[in-house]
């Protein structure tokens, strides 16, 4: 925000004389509201996925909740290194270069500070991904594990040269919560039998990507309350991906100018 020193109204007249305000405040300026905007928009989408959270069990909400903080944590790290090196600059009782170099020395360790936190947080973001779809997929019950295999090879056999319909099955496939679904839903089983059916690795990558997507919204679904909530998690991690994006260009930002 900006100060207008003295600006003159009225045209100067008896009826209308001169006036003005010595400390007229002027509109906002739009950068400085934009920068503001991203620090609300991280909290906001750091809360948003804090309310999807809740029902985890306690070890997964430390991994989720310690992701949240290090993204968050970026906003007041790079805030304050800001202050820190204005305050540096504006200090007359120091020389020109000395005020530059503690400036520089203060933006210089809040980005290093940032990168490690980000860096912390995406780390603790792929075990959650990981750990939560692990809790959403279901099981295959071991006395059904060699009919389920018999009835998956069954309903692909015929799409394996057409990866369109493939994939397509394969997610149909993949909101079961039968045997069959969960063999689908497992990830290591899934790619092993598309790589023994010959299935390109680009198919191969492409259905494992969707069937996972498939698996998670399903389980969100789900009457199985753990399944339920891991699925739910899953689905709300892209809210903590949202926050870190919008603490990065805040950074960036403030650390910048």
């Amino acid at each position: 925000m900006t100060n207008t020193p003295v600006e003159f109204t009225g045209s100067g007249t008896e009826d209308d004389p001169l006036r003005f305000d010595a400390m007229r405040k002027s509109a906002p300026d739009p950068v400085d509201v934009a920068v503001a905007g991203l620090a609300r928009t991280t909290q906001d989408h750091a809360a948003a996925f804090g309310s999807a959270a809740v029902g985890l069990p306690a070890d997964l909400r430390e991994i989720v909740g310690n992701a949240s903080s290090a993204i968050t944590s970026t906003l007041s790290t790079a805030a304050n290194a800001r202050a820190e090196a204005n305050g540096f600059l504006a200090d007359v009782r120091m020389y020109p270069e000395g005020r530059k170099t503690l400036a520089g020395q203060a933006i210089k360790a809040a980005t290093d500070k940032v990168t490690v936190s980000l860096e912390a947080a995406d780390a603790l973001i792929d075990v959650a991904y990981a750990e939560t779809y692990e809790g959403a997929r279901p099981r295959v019950a071991p006395a059904e594990a060699m009919t389920a295999r018999a009835d998956l090879q069954m309903a692909t056999q015929r799409h394996v040269g057409s990866p369109g319909a493939l994939i397509d099955t394969l997610k149909r496939l993949a909101q079961r919560s039968d045997s069959v679904g969960a063999l689908v839903a497992d990830p290591t089983y899934l790619g092993d039998f598309l790589s023994a059916n010959g299935v390109e690795a680009e198919t191969r990558e492409a259905a494992l990507t969707l069937v996972r997507s498939e698996v998670v919204k399903a389980a969100a679904q789900s009457g199985d309350q753990n399944r339920a909530v891991a699925g739910k998690a899953n689905l709300a991690l892209i809210e903590l991906k949202k926050a870190r994006i919008a603490a990065t260009s805040y950074t960036r930002h403030v650390l910048g100018r």
